[in-house]
Order: C-alpha cells, then sequence, then structure tokens
C-alpha cells in the first residue's frame, strides 16, 4: 500500500507543469517569435536582421494572442513596426495575423 501511495505521489510531481513567471513567458514569447522570423522561406540572413523588442499578450484558453514590437534591419537601414499573431501554450505553433 505505501508503495503504491509514493508512486502516486511521484507521478503527481512528474505530471505537474512549472508555471512560468510573467518575465520568463514574455522572454519565451519572444524567443519564440524570433525563431519563428528567422526560419521563413524568405528570409536572408546576410541581408536582414529582426530584433523583437517587446510584446504585450493576452492568455487566452489555447493560444497566447500577442503584439511584437519588431526592429528590422536590411541593407543598413531600419525599421520598428508591431506584428500580432498567435502562439501556442506549448511555443511550438506561431500564426503571424496579417
Amino acid at each position: 500500500m505505501k508503495k503504491m501511495l509514493w508512486i502516486v505521489f511521484l507521478l503527481a510531481g512528474f505530471g505537474c507543469k512549472r508555471k512560468l513567471s510573467p518575465s520568463e513567458l514574455q522572454g519565451e514569447l519572444k524567443k519564440t517569435m524570433l525563431n519563428y522570423l528567422q526560419h521563413q522561406e524568405s528570409f536572408d540572413s546576410s541581408r536582414m536582421k529582426f530584433e523583437v523588442l517587446d510584446v504585450i499578450y493576452f492568455e487566452d484558453v489555447k493560444v497566447y494572442d500577442c503584439e511584437f514590437k519588431v526592429r528590422l534591419i536590411q541593407n543598413g537601414h531600419d525599421t520598428t513596426g508591431m506584428m500580432t499573431g498567435t502562439i501556442s501554450k506549448d511555443f511550438s505553433v506561431v500564426h503571424r495575423k496579417i
């Protein structure tokens, strides 16, 4: 009986996922968006550089609804703009809104 209790406690301990703090969550969202931008088909790393400056997000049921402030440096010129999109809770799927 005691072994069964230990097994239940171990499974419960490993099954629980640690909740990220707001600053850690912002960092993960920015890292995920930067990774998405750098792995697009049209991305040329020798001519373009992206920098995700800030993120505002809303935690929905299945996704994070985000608005990113992104700096693009291309051919010596730079511009800053806003991009919106959704990122899945496990940070694996990004859908950028046009």
